[in-house]
């Protein structure tokens, strides 16, 4: 019963064109079904979506005609078959290897491929690494530090600040050695941490540091920390632009001096802020909830290669990639940085579910390089995998897996203590690894099998999270009330922690608290302020209790003189036990 016009449709691509050009009705799907030749690749299920018929006074009944064990064309009614019809493939409406979405803002219409899955482990040929890495250099920890903070880093803080004191009205006169200085006693408040800043200063036993006080002064500290400053508001397109010269200059040498490895991985960072900013973001269940979140590539000791803060849609990547969506676009970003080293090494990027997709992996492809990450189960482009549910009935250490017609690429579903999907254009299932387990029905451990893709992520998808760890130990603890100081002490943090990375490569044997004081007192001997130092007034808290004790306090002579901590007149003696000057008139007042 076809008619004519159908007789040459042999593949999906014919029906969608005719879908496009106008709706097809239930009748004219159906004869251009029964015309399609045979796809023996082409497993996918067919469905056709009929809508519901307008209600016809002058038909009496809508059921089908002729017998019900024999269906064909002519059982359908005639109000039924001139219905607007849809052809439904896997569940999704499809007719062709791209699928038509929603209309972005800008009014360009997405594609979605679809794909052809086979049941079979992804055959990529294995990958030699060349051992390109230099030999081992003997340096200082200060002379790693300086790969960093060097030159050009200190002059952009000195020149930007100075510009922002004379602004106001304020002498601009902060030298190179005074911005070292001023580093230096940052980073001795990461792992000597006083609740107040000025404390540092204090005359008092507990808490004066003598090389900070020694260093530079009180009021000199407070004017530089006031008047730290990068860069003015000149792009008002970038939420970030404060700190944007510092963010971009750091990058560039964190990927020239990086080491040259195979792995790398991609995560999200929390640089800890509880101000107020459109930026500020809250992540539940993080060691850091409230701050700054930062797009990071690192290694898989923690070098960080790169960094760039989120602010929504307007996060400085690729615009190129925009279209893939904001997860796509930051792993593509990071990919084009190992690129631009210009090696031409198959680099093996590891990320996790919120940055996985399709689109992405066969970007990566093109680009030569290599990757793995976890899954999220409705971005699976109807990949043909087992349910999630019936997979959880399966024994522990089951697993299934499609890999595309073309051996692109892998998507895996393996049972641990919950369904773990895992996608790769690198590496497959084989050779499996043995993996302990805690058996919760048999409390006790148990040996499963484990896929190599996912060996390959559990071993090197860490590395952001290694570098915040090392961080958080020894964050700088002096804070201020503008919103991007802490993404400044941060940048600070990240350059002394990358020069120990680099220390620990070239065998190294200090720890990183070792490392950081090595780093911190060379600054501040090295830029120290050679002028002596006035005498200062005794803090009011000194002996504030132990003086009123009533025991052991007795009057001695002395041969210098001075003041007396009561009166504040001269004096000849002084308490032997609070080892402070007293006047005789004044002792019994000074000690009740």
């Amino acid at each position: 019963m076809a008619n004519d016009r159908y007789d040459n449709i042999h593949d999906f691509s014919t029906i969608i064109q005719l879908f496009l050009y106008r709706p097809l009705a239930a009748h004219e799907i159906l004869d251009a079904l029964e015309n399609v030749s045979d796809n023996e690749e082409d497993y996918r299920e067919r469905l056709i979506c009929i809508l519901p018929p307008p209600v016809d006074p002058d038909c009496l009944t809508d059921e089908d005609s002729g017998e019900e064990d024999n269906v064909t064309l002519n059982n359908l009614p005639r109000n039924i078959l001139l219905q607007p019809a849809e052809v439904m493939i896997q569940g999704q409406i499809m007719v062709s290897d791209t699928e038509e979405e929603p209309s972005d803002s800008t009014g360009r219409t997405k594609r979605r491929r679809t794909y052809a899955w086979r049941k079979r482990d992804l055959a990529k040929n294995p990958v030699n690494w060349p051992d390109v890495q230099g030999a081992c250099q003997d340096k200082r920890p200060i002379e790693w530090f300086e790969n960093f903070l060097d030159e050009d880093v200190i002059s952009l803080l000195v020149s930007e600040s100075n510009k922002y004191a004379v602004k106001k009205n304020l002498p601009g006169d902060i030298t190179t050695e005074d911005m070292k200085c001023f580093i230096g006693i940052l980073l001795v408040s990461g792992y000597s941490w006083l609740p107040r800043r000025r404390m540092y200063w204090e005359n008092s036993p507990d808490t004066k540091n003598e090389l900070i006080s020694s260093a530079m002064t009180r009021d000199r500290f407070d004017f530089i920390f006031r008047h730290l400053h990068v860069n003015d508001n000149l792009d008002l397109q970038d939420k970030y632009t404060k700190v944007r010269p510092l963010v971009t200059l750091l990058n560039k040498k964190f990927l020239e001096f990086s080491p040259l490895e195979e792995h790398y991985s991609v995560d999200e960072a929390m640089i800890p802020y509880y101000g107020r900013h459109g930026c500020k973001q809250h992540i539940k269940g993080k060691p850091i909830r409230y701050g700054f979140k930062a797009w990071v590539g690192a290694t898989r000791l923690g070098y960080v290669l790169w960094m760039e803060p989120y602010q929504g849609a307007t996060t400085m990547c690729n615009p190129i990639y925009k279209e893939l969506g904001l997860g796509a676009s930051v792993v593509l970003t990071f990919c084009d940085v190992l690129i631009s080293r210009g090696f031409d090494l198959p680099y093996h990027v590891v990320f996790d579910n919120f940055f996985t997709g399709t689109p992405l992996l066969e970007e990566i492809t093109k680009k030569g390089l290599r990757c793995t990450g976890t899954f999220r189960e409705n971005r699976t482009s109807s990949c043909p995998l087992i349910t999630s549910k019936l997979l959880k009935k399966k024994e522990r250490g089951a697993v299934d897996y499609r890999t595309t017609h073309d051996n692109t690429f892998i998507i895996a579903k393996w049972h641990d203590n919950n369904i773990f999907s895992i996608a790769s254009n690198a590496v497959g299932i084989n050779p499996k690894q043995s993996a302990k387990r805690f058996s919760q029905s048999e409390k006790r451990n148990i040996v499963i099998e484990e896929p190599h893709m996912v060996s390959i992520y559990n071993k090197y998808m860490g590395g952001v999270n290694r570098s915040d760890e090392n961080i958080s130990h020894y964050r700088i603890g002096i804070r201020g009330k503008k919103w991007y100081m802490p993404l400044l002490t941060h940048m600070i943090d990240l350059a002394e922690h990358n020069a120990w990375q680099l220390y620990k490569i070239n065998h190294g044997k200090l720890d990183h608290l070792g490392f950081r004081r090595r780093v911190a007192i060379a600054l501040i001997e090295s830029n120290r302020k050679n002028a002596k130092r006035v005498p200062s007034r005794p803090s009011h808290r000194e002996h504030a209790d132990s003086r009123k004790d009533q025991m052991n306090h007795l009057v001695i002579p002395q041969s210098k003189q001075t003041r007396c901590r009561q009166c504040h007149k001269k004096c000849l003696t002084r308490c032997k036990k609070c080892d402070v000057g007293v006047c005789v008139k004044c002792f019994e007042t000074y000690h009740s």
